[in-house]
């Protein structure tokens, strides 16, 4: 929008101060990197993707496609908004095949679209206006089981950013790899805790430490970081016995397993050095992720958790002020698993998991400090939904 210094101003005169002030633009493709997640189920449980098996966790680590039970997956997803880039739109679609026991592929696509933006496109220190802005990620993976619950995978991920008017400013070729472990265990003995399960798992996007990409457009040209991301998470899944009348005799219910499942999800991230030498982001964008789930007799889900993610802070070398921090808060959403298969008696080959998320977006605007304009506040509301068929 052609409108950037009319918001700057109007930025500065709400301030009890007339310090300059900047919102915080994390580094390259924060878009499908910092922003909302490719899995509804995910988002809703404090961002934690790393852990959970399916084509919508692959982004992250792409060992996910691997630890799917399901012959064939198919899944798209859809989220809206952001805190200072309140028309941002987040599509992702994927699907993976089983090709022989241990071996699955998978091809997903994510972007990020942001029409008629707020803010202008900076390219070495030159200014474009743009009437529409996006990113997106084309992912070719592969994951192999090694050994009995141990699951690698690799991902070809080929990046590309359209700064001004659709026009593309940057691509690049960012591979990355992950693993993913579960286990049996018996942490607790006890009658009422049954089918105990340990998760661990690890990535590391951008694992050819690949730190720069190249932005340009006409004349200008900008070196920037391009992240070297690690993720680390570990999980706990159990059941619990459960029982009630208002399920009998449901065909909803029919056939489910009289219990409630519970998990505990935990995920780390840390965006390592290796950009250029001028360049610091990588000691931000430090995030954790904690989430909890508990599905009722196979059928409904309900989620919590919470997520903060480092952001800058304090008075900038050239004094301006950071009016944007810690992005953190709390998360929950929900979810069914509908029988379509068994509803319509094998007609369909498949049954449908549909994943919400509706609540309070999770903010970087540091609200205690400084006042908003209402373009950015106004609109705090977060939509987040995933549709999961899952083959039988």
């Amino acid at each position: 929008m052609k409108k950037l210094f009319l918001l700057f101003l109007g930025i500065c005169f709400s301030f009890s101060s007339f310090s300059q002030t900047s919102y915080y633009y994390p580094p390259g493709y924060f878009g499908l990197l910092n922003n909302q997640s490719t899995s509804a189920r995910a988002q809703g449980m404090g961002f934690t993707t790393l852990t959970k098996s399916g084509i919508e966790n692959s982004f992250y680590n792409p060992a996910s496609i691997r630890s799917s039970t399901a012959p064939i997956q198919a899944y798209a997803n859809y989220a809206n908004g952001h805190s200072y880039r309140p028309k941002s739109r987040y599509y992702f679609a994927g699907g993976a095949f089983k090709v022989k026991d241990k071996f699955t592929v998978g091809l997903s696509y994510f972007s990020y679209q942001n029409p008629d933006p707020l803010w202008t496109t900076i390219i070495g220190w030159q200014t474009f206006d743009t009437d529409y802005f996006s990113q997106r990620a084309i992912s070719v993976l592969a994951a192999y089981e090694i050994m009995e619950g141990l699951h690698a995978g690799l991902s070809a991920n080929m990046m590309q950013e359209n700064g001004v008017n659709g026009e593309k400013t940057n691509s690049d070729f960012v591979p990355s790899l992950g693993l993913q472990y579960e286990k049996s265990i018996q942490l607790f003995k006890s009658e009422k805790i049954q089918n105990q399960q340990l998760f661990g798992a690890m990535s590391l996007y951008n694992f050819l430490f690949k730190g720069e990409t190249t932005q340009s457009y006409q004349d200008a040209v900008d070196e920037s970081y391009l992240p070297i991301i690690l993720r680390l998470g570990a999980g706990y899944a159990f059941e619990i016995p459960l029982k009630s009348n208002l399920t009998q005799g449901k065909a909803y219910f029919e056939n489910t397993a009289q219990a409630v499942d519970l998990r505990l999800d935990l995920q780390f991230q840390d965006y390592l050095p290796g950009g250029p030498d001028h360049i610091t982001d990588h000691e931000l964008n430090t995030a954790f992720g904690v989430g909890a789930e508990a599905w009722f007799f196979e059928r409904l889900a309900f989620r919590m958790g919470y997520f903060t993610e480092k952001g800058p802070s304090g008075t900038q070398e050239d004094g301006d002020l950071w009016v944007t921090g810690n992005r953190a808060g709390f998360t929950w959403g929900y979810g069914t698993l509908i029988p379509t298969n068994q509803l319509t008696k094998g007609k369909m080959p498949f049954d449908l998991e549909v994943n919400l998320v509706t609540g309070k977006k999770v903010s970087s605007l540091n609200e205690k400090i400084y006042t908003h304009p209402n373009v950015f506040t106004e609109n705090s509301f977060q939509f987040a939904f995933g549709l999961n068929l899952l083959w039988r």
